[in-house]
């Protein structure tokens, strides 16, 4: 009787495969709610109290500043019994430190620069201080999930100032006589004002902003394949089903790109090179960036920006002392040279540059990004047999840069200088004028002008600033670059490559100084400082193998299903962990995010479940004792 009723059943599945087919999704639609929204045992939680206290103030001196940022790494300030190695302090590896060592960890955080942070670290030449890879953050507002997250982490002692409403203002044309399109704070502002500028593209504008927020949400699928168990990953993009699943590829949002959008949208030249200004923020241009990450970028700001209050720099200078506080350390001028594996491949340990002892812990996070870890510090051996290992070169570098630093007399409101950003376009077709900028041979640079300058000033930013610096201003100018004009100096010591390597950058910055001015005339002649940064003081500074801005490319190869799901924050080597903007997408709050997620699996546990359910309680407990005061009223955060 038995085996004729699973015959019966199998003949049944047999002649409805429609049937087997919604079976099938059905069970991996429970395991995917199971696994998102209900409790997975695991270690301590790190977010299961409120670790906020009230704010202590800002501390500016900078000697107090350095003891915890700059703590030189020396052998004997390693903690004993490590559970895990962090290699690199930027936002991911912090983040992973922080949480790890509240769920009991030892934690030590190696960082090869003279300073934590990564890109959220700042410096201080000639008295002006400059930031370098932080220049706004989206979706800051009090209440967010990213906010709940960074208070956490920072005791609620990392503050934001709110930029203008304009936090990005679009220059298009010559720098003398640029016509200006300024991006408001709100989606309603944000819409109506592209509105107002293009009345007879209302419709384009509209169906545009309905695709942001349609296709932004999507990305969750990409998500999903990064952290859904790797079995089920994999059976999901061999059978096809992940197509059905999820909307970012079903709708294709993955595969088409921005400028394929805008063209079935409108014919107007200047509105498409406008509602695809903020491809700087992550590298791709309009032809080659998948409409999603697009999205998610816009999406990020509509709601406005934030800056750091005290400078970027607060940012590790609150998150190295959670780490210390919990018996971990943050050690700089510690480059790591080797992730030592075991005869199995099995990480085990780190050795730091001049010192001829592995330093060992059960658990190895690189915050490196995939190229250093897997080109550099692995065992070859180890590294090649590493389903990661094929995608450095699938998805390749993404876009080098260059950065001008300029420090300028007069404070920020004397020179009248705003909290938002300027991009500079000098031209419609970004397509076009950056690939033959990207082109040029390094012997003709001096003859060609920039065509695109994002122009942002950290000290009208920064509501501390005019304590720390008074009378002064900083400016910052960043354009793209190739990798091809400067690598033949990657070898040569800082300071010392040569004067035709001076020329070359200082001609570069000269002429992005010269535009700034134009779009800011009350800054001719105000100049006191310059210096410029090229891709290889890049790759010094922030061990970006060639001078990289984002790390692995950030065009539609990253995001197709095979090798999304392989760029995850557990490794197929046994011990190691990955984290930072290499294994989400690009950006501050990926690669903060992504820091959650690599806790999350070292713990054995669904922390970002567990983050929305602590921002839960704290916005019941906050509302509590906010309630007397408001006499019954209330406020809600602007679209």
């Amino acid at each position: 009787m038995i085996d004729i009723g699973v015959r019966s059943i199998i003949d049944f599945l047999a002649s409805n495969p429609l049937l087997l087919v919604g079976a099938f999704l059905l069970y991996i639609v429970v395991f995917l709610f199971s696994v998102f929204f209900h409790p997975v045992k695991g270690g301590k939680n790190p977010l299961a109290k409120d670790y906020r206290r009230p704010h202590e103030g800002f501390i500016h001196d900078v000697k107090a500043r350095d003891a915890v940022i700059k703590q030189r790494f020396k052998a004997s300030k390693v903690p004993e019994h490590l559970d895990v190695i962090v290699i690199g302090s930027g936002i991911g590896g912090l983040t992973s430190g922080v949480l790890l060592a509240r769920a009991g960890k030892k934690v030590l955080v190696l960082e090869q620069h003279d300073q934590a942070g990564g890109c959220c670290h700042s410096f201080v030449e000639k008295g002006f201080e400059f930031d370098t890879g932080i220049h706004y953050i989206g979706s800051m507002y009090d209440g967010s999930v990213d906010r709940v997250l960074l208070d956490q982490l920072t005791c609620d002692q990392l503050k934001w100032a709110k930029m203008d409403d304009a936090f990005d203002t679009v220059a298009v044309g010559p720098s003398g006589s640029a016509e200006r399109f300024p991006m408001k704070t709100g989606k309603e502002s944000y819409t109506q004002n592209l509105i107002a500028m293009f009345p007879k593209e209302k419709a384009a504008i509209e169906k545009y902003m309905e695709l942001i927020y349609d296709a932004s949400p999507s990305f969750f699928g990409v998500v999903l394949l990064k952290v859904l168990p790797w079995p089920i990953a994999r059976l999901l993009v061999a059978t096809g089903l992940y197509k059905i699943l999820f909307k970012c590829y079903r709708k294709r949002y993955t595969e088409r790109t921005l400028q394929e959008v805008l063209d079935e949208l409108t014919d107007d030249s200047k509105l498409k090179m406008i509602l695809s200004y903020i491809c700087g923020d992550y590298g791709v241009f309009p032809n080659e960036v998948p409409f999603i990450l697009h999205a998610l970028v816009v999406k990020h700001y509509v709601g406005g920006a934030w800056y750091p209050a005290g400078g970027t720099s607060e940012i590790a200078f609150h998150m190295v002392q959670s780490i210390q506080n919990l018996g971990g350390r943050v050690l700089v001028q510690a480059p790591v040279t080797e992730i030592v594996c075991n005869s199995k491949g099995r990480a085990v340990g780190v050795k730091v540059a001049k010192m001829d002892t592995t330093i060992q812990a059960k658990i190895i996070i690189s915050d490196a990004g995939v190229v250093n870890t897997f080109k550099s510090l692995l065992p070859q051996q180890v590294a090649q047999a590493s389903r990661i290992y094929p995608l450095i070169s699938k998805i390749g570098p993404s876009c080098s840069f260059i950065t001008t630093f300029i420090g300028v007399e007069g404070s920020p409101s004397e020179l009248k200088l705003p909290a938002g950003n300027v991009w500079h376009f000098n031209s419609e077709d970004i397509n076009k004028t950056m690939s033959e900028f990207l082109q040029v041979k390094g012997d003709h640079l001096e003859d060609v002008e920039i065509p695109l300058g994002y122009i942002s000033f950290p000290s009208a930013k920064d509501p501390e600033w005019e304590k720390k610096f008074p009378g002064k201003s900083s400016v910052l100018i960043i354009t793209l670059a190739s990798w091809e004009w400067f690598k033949e100096w990657k070898e040569e010591k800082l300071r010392h490559r040569g004067d035709r390597y001076e020329t070359i950058k200082d001609t570069i910055g000269r002429k992005m100084w010269e535009q700034c001015v134009d779009l800011f005339p009350q800054l001719e002649g105000k100049k006191v400082y310059m210096e410029v940064g090229t891709p290889v003081t890049n790759q010094h500074y922030l061990a970006c193998p060639e001078g990289e801005m984002y790390g692995l490319n950030q065009g539609a190869v990253r995001f197709q299903p095979d090798v999304a799901m392989k760029l995850r924050a557990q490794t197929d080597i046994p011990g190691l962990y990955l984290t930072g903007q290499d294994i989400m997408t690009c950006g501050f709050t990926s690669a903060l995010i992504m820091g959650l997620m690599t806790a999350g699996e070292v713990l054995h546990l669904n922390l970002y479940n567990d983050l929305l359910k602590l921002r839960k309680t704290l916005k019941a407990v906050d509302q509590a004792a906010a309630a007397p005061a408001s006499n019954g009223t209330t406020s809600k955060k602007s679209d």
